[in-house]
């Protein structure tokens, strides 16, 4: 029987990796014999998303520290051609980045105030160099509508602080 995945089953599974370890690694470990290269392209995303050092890649991959930098740029550049899909877009609603609950003006607003990319993965450390650059990428196709969810933000901010003066909002 074929299941969708579900958000309660991602965290069931970190659950079962915690109480039973040992089951949880036999799952792991039969997926990535089911999927070959899927273990590798994991573990790239995994540092492109800074969770796993590269040195620690380049062992988990019997690889050297070269070869794991090599293959990172390669997935780098893949993940870029799909920068479409790292975006969700509804009519009447904000675009989102799609692995989390980010909006887009909501990054453009944030690289406006700090001025660089290096510093914008600080500021959202739960997305990917290739998921900003989406975001980047969305924001100057349609500057319009980013313009338009900023200032609408913007507009509430200045409301709400002159409506409570005392209190820290923005």
């Amino acid at each position: 029987m074929w299941h969708t995945l579900e958000d309660w089953q991602l965290t069931q599974l970190r659950k079962l990796a915690t109480l039973d370890q040992e089951r949880a690694e036999t799952v792991l470990n039969t997926v990535w014999s089911s999927y070959p290269g899927l273990f590798e392209q994991v573990a790239l995303s995994a540092v492109d998303q800074n969770e796993l050092a590269i040195e620690r890649c380049a062992e988990l991959l019997d690889l050297d520290k070269d070869e794991v930098v090599y293959r990172l740029a390669q997935f780098r550049k893949a993940a870029a051609r799909l920068t479409s899909v790292a975006i969700v877009h509804e009519a009447g609603k904000d675009a989102k980045i799609a692995s989390g609950n980010v909006s887009v003006w909501e990054v453009i607003r944030e690289y406006r105030k700090i001025g660089s990319v290096e510093r914008l993965v600080e500021a959202f450390p739960s997305l990917s160099t290739s998921e900003l650059a989406a975001a980047l990428k969305y924001a100057a196709q349609h500057p319009e509508e980013i313009e338009e969810q900023i200032s609408r933000y913007e507009e509430t901010i200045a409301r709400r602080r002159n409506e409570y003066p005392s209190s820290k909002i923005g």
